[in-house]
């Protein structure tokens, strides 16, 4: 093994997000391949797009700290901000690999990306990588559906209770909470872009759930006041992303 893919194996068996998404197989097999397979790290600040709607993708990225946000902005200017890709989850893969985004990627908070170059050539020698691919977009796709569930049948208050449910559980699974409390890095009009609603809605829903003693927002913190209330207004819509909570090898 070459010095380059030492030091990748390295930065990968220190990382906290190995147990998560493609990271848990790819650390077993990295020893492996020639330095064109191995991940490479870099910084992204605030702000910044790690790439943009309808710019060619290179490569496969894994994000190992920060927040990145899924932007895409319609022919008429109106932007949909997707779920948010928080530590340890895979961005940058869609059907035609090489092909133009069919989103933008900006980071919420300063992020560090690890890239991941010729991920689609690795699973055809790795069929236990390319199954966790597999597994980590129909994560996704499932948390994508369970987003579109809420928008389409829930009002503001219920959306926002069901985004910051989500949010707390996928960050505390990564042990990124303080208690009930997480960061929280997005704006009223994210949140608005996120869940179908304009920023007016968005801060009336939050002065409600704040009167009622369910959560809070303040200085880039979310805080659950009652956890209990809040997964009663949320419900069983997040029943659906129990397989995902468990990382096991496939």
């Amino acid at each position: 093994m070459d010095h380059n893919n030492t030091l990748s194996a390295i930065i990968c068996s220190n990382c906290p997000r190995r147990r998560f998404g493609v990271c848990k197989v790819m650390v077993n097999f990295i020893s492996q391949y020639c330095d064109s397979h191995s991940p490479r790290q870099f910084s992204l600040l605030a702000k910044k797009f790690l790439f943009r709607q309808g710019e060619e993708l290179q490569d496969a990225y894994v994000l190992r700290e920060g927040w990145i946000q899924l932007t895409r902005v319609s022919e008429n200017g109106e932007r949909q901000v997707f779920r948010p890709v928080l530590p340890g989850e895979l961005l940058g893969v869609q059907p035609d690999s090489k092909g133009p985004a069919i989103y933008s990627a900006v980071a919420a908070l300063d992020s560090v990306i690890c890239d991941i170059p010729n991920l689609d050539t690795m699973c055809l020698s790795e069929p236990k990588l390319a199954m966790r691919v597999a597994w980590v977009a129909a994560c996704d796709m499932v948390l994508t559906e369970m987003y579109l569930t809420n928008i389409a049948h829930r009002n503001a208050r219920e959306r926002i209770a069901f985004m910051a449910l989500e949010l707390y559980r996928r960050l505390a699974m990564r042990g990124l909470n303080e208690g009930y409390m997480i960061q929280f890095p997005l704006k009223q009009q994210d949140i608005a872009d996120t869940l179908g609603l304009t920023a007016i809605h968005v801060n009336r829903a939050l002065h409600v759930l704040r009167e009622e003693n369910v959560l809070t927002i303040h200085k880039h913190q979310l805080t659950i006041l009652n956890y209990n209330k809040l997964c009663t207004i949320v419900g069983s819509d997040l029943e659906p992303m129990s397989s995902c909570d468990i990382m096991v090898d496939v």
